[in-house]
């Protein structure tokens, strides 16, 4: 274990600052989460980054806002056509790496996000110097791990340039730092070093006072709105269910126009369009309890919007997929994702009668429970501690 500030090179989906503003439907996890553990991490190591950006922001960095970001030594880009631009920067990417080496020595950690044919590539590349930094996976979600590869799709992905199967690729790190629990599995048997950190709060907030409310109870959910996010299941489970109260909705995605018109047609369900991230956790004060319709694909990840939920001291309804339990623990009210919509549904008739004091406690307690044991600090310092335990001694003197 050293002693002195780790060195990190860490290949990041982070936004450079001045950006994300002005782009707010794409300024959702991983983006901000990489942002804030950059800095926290900045704190009590040494780190340097890369940047792998989305292409709807390609050539629209200037003019920059105040918004936090990420100052990247190198800047990577998501464009087409992807073969010609993956080459392009894989080369780019190992020789900035190398003249980095020449003019700073080399990183004790590599720490890089996700599974990515380029950073895969050039991982691939660094295993086979003869001097190379402890090699990290930072898994935040990962869909293909654990499933079938049949033959043929074996073969194809054989004559694929840069591209590698899931299954294939995490057996490249030397260790790994996971959003989802369940990823345990695919790590530790193997005896690779494994740690569990499912990401933190973003946003700084202070939640208004609880008041006495009354009259039915309101549900809402904020994030994405795509057929993965489960939105419409969550609305079916909601106006089957036939209470009293009301369920509003916020977010971006390609169920919004559906959303919208669904709303149009029913009294109860309110569709508020998309708002800065920011901005969603005053937007939660109308209501009484925020649904997570986490599905059980997602099982390799961690739902991030979980925390941003925690901090408006509204009580959560979620099911379990990727560790929730885990981090709201018996505040939380939970539901069995593998039968979503019908579970769903019946979870909204039980939670429709609680007492509303109830929820007010359960809210109040995962709020605490988020700013004590989950901020980007604590976590931080976990992923440090457990980076230091892979990385040789250095020598003394």
């Amino acid at each position: 274990m050293t002693n002195d500030r780790l060195r990190i090179l860490f290949l990041s989906h982070a936004l450079p600052p001045g950006v994300c503003n002005r782009f707010p439907a794409i300024y959702s996890a991983p983006h901000p989460q990489q942002t804030y553990m950059t800095q926290a991490l900045a704190k009590l190591a040494e780190v340097s980054s890369v940047g792998w950006l989305p292409r709807q922001i390609f050539g629209q960095l200037e003019p920059r806002d105040n918004s936090v970001g990420v100052e990247h030594e190198l800047l990577l880009w998501d464009l087409k056509p992807e073969m010609w631009h993956r080459w392009r920067s894989w080369h780019r990417l190992r020789r900035f790496y190398l003249e980095k080496i020449k003019n700073d020595g080399m990183p004790e950690v590599l720490l890089v996000s996700n599974i990515l044919p380029v950073f895969n590539h050039f991982v691939r590349w660094l295993r086979k110097q003869p001097r190379r930094p402890r090699i990290v996976l930072f898994l935040a979600d990962c869909g293909g791990l654990g499933q079938h590869d049949s033959f043929s799709r074996r073969l194809r992905y054989h004559f694929k340039p840069l591209q590698m199967l899931d299954n294939d690729a995490v057996l490249l790190y030397d260790a790994c730092i996971a959003l989802g629990i369940a990823t345990r599995q695919y790590f530790e048997p193997r005896g690779v070093p494994w740690l569990w950190m499912p990401s933190a709060y973003n946003f700084s907030y202070a939640a208004p006072a609880q008041t006495v409310a009354c009259g039915p109870i309101r549900f809402g959910y904020f994030g994405g709105l795509s057929k993965d996010a489960a939105t419409l299941p969550m609305v079916r489970a909601f106006l089957n269910a036939g209470i009293p109260g009301s369920l509003h909705i916020c977010g971006f995605g390609e169920k919004a126009e559906a959303l919208k018109q669904l709303a149009a047609s029913h009294s109860n369900l309110h569709f508020d369009g998309l708002l800065q991230s920011s901005e969603c956790m005053a937007w939660a004060q109308k209501l009484d309890v925020l649904v997570n319709p986490r599905l059980p694909l997602w099982e390799n990840s961690f739902p991030s919007k979980v925390f941003q939920y925690g901090i408006t001291g509204k009580a959560i309804l979620s099911t379990r997929i990727g560790g929730v339990d885990e981090v709201l623990r018996e505040h939380g009210i939970y539901f069995d994702a593998h039968n979503l919509e019908k579970e769903l549904c019946q979870k909204f008739c039980e939670v429709a009668t609680m007492d509303r004091a109830e929820l007010q406690n359960r809210g109040a307690a995962i709020r605490q429970l988020v700013l004590t044991e989950f901020n980007w600090d604590a976590q931080a310092r976990r992923m440090v501690d457990f980076l230091k335990g892979i990385v040789p001694a250095r020598p003394a003197g």
